[in-house]
């Protein structure tokens, strides 16, 4: 089964877009089928790099997280020191 192409901004399929209700019956040649077939490869691809930012920016985030919680644990360690340092007083 194959999709039908959708348009990367609304989602609207592309077939609807470009065609109108006098035009060819899908399968048929025609003006517009033959636009519609030039189409489909663009939508295709614009949703392919869509999806490759959306996976890069889920990578970044994850990093991200990563990063900010080493830092977290950098920060308790430096405090549970500090803590450490004042329980003890000032050195005679």
């Amino acid at each position: 089964m194959s999709e039908t192409a959708r348009c990367p901004y609304c989602g609207s399929p592309a077939v609807a877009a470009a065609g109108s209700a006098s035009g060819p019956a899908r399968g048929q040649e025609g003006p517009q089928s033959a636009g519609e077939r030039g189409l489909d490869p663009l939508y295709r691809e614009v949703r392919r790099i869509r999806e490759l930012a959306e996976s890069r920016a889920v990578g970044d985030g994850e990093r991200r997280v990563a990063e900010l919680t080493r830092e977290v644990a950098e920060l308790r360690a430096t405090v549970a020191r500090l803590r450490g340092s004042a329980m003890a007083g000032p050195a005679s």
